[in-house]
């Protein structure tokens, strides 16, 4: 409705590029000075020894489930991974994360993602670090673990483990587009490296949240008018990837900002550490949210 009012033309269909500035969809083509790509992202699969389809689910998959698993077993403990596994959690299944790296949530400050998982244990979510998951058939998911193989049985097991650039339907072999498997390369407007060529949102890789998608809509339409004006330089400022605001919709919630400590020390930045608990938290109490 929002853009019928705007007298915007929507075609509904698949559409890929011809070349640089030439797009083809439903059989018809379409040129323009100016595109913007936003084309978002798809769920990464592992590239397993075996895979039962009948078992394995992606995130898109487990939106459409019509019944609950029993046991629903969740490889990869990054947003997407928790947050189904405190979802489930809640409807009564067993739920079981397993996670390649040593600690959930890795872009979250450390103290915090411990502190989670701890609470979520208690709850009764199971976790498996530091395991390498090989094969799933027939309901069993073969992991390996400090060297050792071992076996746990799901009535579904769901991939979580990141989601990657939708590129492939764009036929990007057709321009001279630079992009990898991490995404369309931009610059800090958004541009790719054919003049005129915008890249937005999760299919350029560099931050995948929605509100960081919008940022980078409004940075890139400012810099195409700035084009079109014929103005000189452009005032647009390029989006602060580094200070992007993140929530994390587990239960309790987790929410972050900047730097991580880890980040810091890396980079060899002073940093200081404080901390504050919701348990010393009047409305934190009254509202039995102390975590």
């Amino acid at each position: 409705s929002l853009m019928a009012a705007s007298k915007v033309e929507v075609i509904q269909g698949e559409a890929h590029f011809a070349d640089d500035h030439t797009v083809e969809v439903n059989g018809n083509t379409i040129t323009a000075p100016f595109i913007i790509i936003a084309t978002g992202s798809v769920p990464k699969m592992l590239p397993l020894e075996q895979a039962d389809e009948q078992t394995l689910i992606d995130s898109t998959d487990i939106l459409s489930i019509t019944t609950l698993p029993q046991h629903l077993c969740i490889v990869g403990a990054g947003v997407i991974g928790m947050e189904l596994a405190c979802i489930f959690h809640s409807f009564g299944c067993q739920v079981t994360v397993i996670e390649y790296l040593k600690e959930c949530l890795p872009a979250l400050d450390s103290d915090i993602a411990k502190r989670l998982r701890k609470v979520l244990e208690k709850r009764g979510i199971q976790f498996v670090m530091q395991a390498a998951v090989k094969s799933v058939t027939n309901g069993s998911v073969i992991y390996e673990r400090k060297g050792k193989e071992e076996l746990l049985t799901a009535d579904k097991v769901l991939m979580a483990v990141g989601r990657a650039a939708n590129t492939a339907p764009l036929h990007l072999e057709h321009t001279s587009i630079t992009h990898s498997n991490k995404g369309i390369a931009t610059n800090d407007y958004m541009q790719t490296n054919v003049e005129g060529v915008y890249a937005i949102g999760d299919v350029n890789g560099r931050q995948m949240l929605a509100h960081a998608a919008s940022a980078q809509a409004e940075v890139a339409v400012h810099h195409i008018l700035t084009k079109w004006q014929h103005t000189e330089t452009s005032t647009s400022s390029a989006p602060l990837l580094e200070v992007m605001p993140a929530a994390i919709f587990t239960c309790p919630e987790a929410a972050c900002v900047g730097l991580t400590e880890e980040s810091c020390k890396a980079a060899g930045i002073d940093h200081g550490c404080c901390k504050a608990f919701h348990r010393a938290n009047g409305k934190a109490l009254s509202m039995n949210e102390t975590e």
